[in-house]
């Protein structure tokens, strides 16, 4: 992302605190995973660990936003006070002590979901790409096999239903239940099939007016600028998963197709598509692609010329 600077031209200082932050993230995913394994060894303690499924998946890209910011607003308001009472560690040496509230921003962000583009809040596939492990008796797949087709998390109620043996119900309290919109993973998971999809399915997605649609390689994509082009871009995802190639009037029959199921879709879940956006003002409140202040990058970063020793004449006396 073009706003997102170069490391090696940020001073030692906001280097150093951007570090911390990544150091900070590190630290509690350790924790995470320390005490994933004392969930585990109790669950072998009781007997129950070859009993249990195990489904680890994030719930979406990583997050760059300055969720503290949006939490507190305007200084005088209720929301900030409630954000001072309850968040007033601020200074770097408090960071991850209770009261502190710590986001690591949009670099790490967007490093965190290399190689794909963009992060949490955006319809990119850094936004909405995710790892998923599963393990458990139902898996008989090789251990550490990788599978590379495409799951969502409406699969997870389908598949725990055929493996517990239940059904989904019509109706709850007399209330017609919306049908199961997933696919379940149990013949995946057992190696019969490699997905369980087939080539008509598809997935979509709107999100503070941006809107997604994907099916099997192709994605369109509409997103407010400027993360996007305010219009409809198409990308094929096998041959351009960072989504850096707009082949739109390459392709108009397909772009056409997609858009159709899009409409399609809209109509079927209820979608309201809304002419405003939080985002509506993003555009003017970026930094531009180009640089806009004759100081940057800093002159500590700024090596003085040196002309070849075969240029450099003697000094007379």
């Amino acid at each position: 992302m073009w706003f997102v600077p170069d490391p090696v031209v940020l001073a030692p200082a906001p280097r150093a605190l951007l570090g911390k932050k990544m150091e900070l993230y590190a630290g509690m995913m350790e924790n995470m995973d320390y005490h994933i394994g004392r969930l585990i060894n109790y669950l072998k303690e009781i007997g129950k660990y070859d009993n249990t499924i195990f489904i680890v998946f994030g719930d979406n890209g990583a997050e760059g936003t300055d969720l503290f910011e949006m939490i507190s607003g305007t200084p005088g308001t209720l929301n900030y006070m409630f954000a001072a009472l309850n968040w007033s560690q601020t200074h770097p040496n408090a960071w991850g002590d209770p009261g502190s509230y710590i986001g690591y921003g949009a670099m790490w962000a967007q490093v965190s979901m290399t190689p794909f583009s963009q992060y949490k809040g955006w319809l990119a596939e850094g936004g909405i790409r995710n790892a998923l492990i599963v393990s458990g008796p139902i898996v008989g797949r090789s251990k550490g096999s990788i599978n590379q087709s495409t799951m969502h998390v409406s699969d997870i109620m389908p598949t725990l239903l055929e493996i517990v043996g239940a059904s989904y119900p019509e109706t709850l309290n007399g209330s017609e239940l919306p049908p199961l919109l997933g696919k379940s993973w149990v013949k995946m998971l057992q190696g019969k099939e490699d997905t369980p999809r087939i080539d008509e399915d598809y997935f979509a997605w709107e999100l503070f007016g941006n809107q997604a649609l994907l099916q099997r390689e192709w994605k369109i994509r509409w997103q407010w600028k400027p993360y996007g082009k305010e219009d409809w871009e198409l990308f094929n995802l096998t041959e351009d998963p960072g989504e850096r190639n707009d082949i739109a009037e390459e392709h108009p029959f397909k772009m056409k197709e997609m858009i159709v199921l899009w409409n399609e879709y809209v109509q079927n879940n209820n979608v309201i598509i809304s002419k405003r956006s939080p985002f509506e003002s993003l555009e003017d409140e970026m930094p531009k692609r180009f640089p806009i202040e004759k100081g940057y990058p800093p002159l500590l970063y700024k090596k003085q010329f040196i002309p070849p020793k075969d240029m450099i004449v003697e000094p007379k006396n």
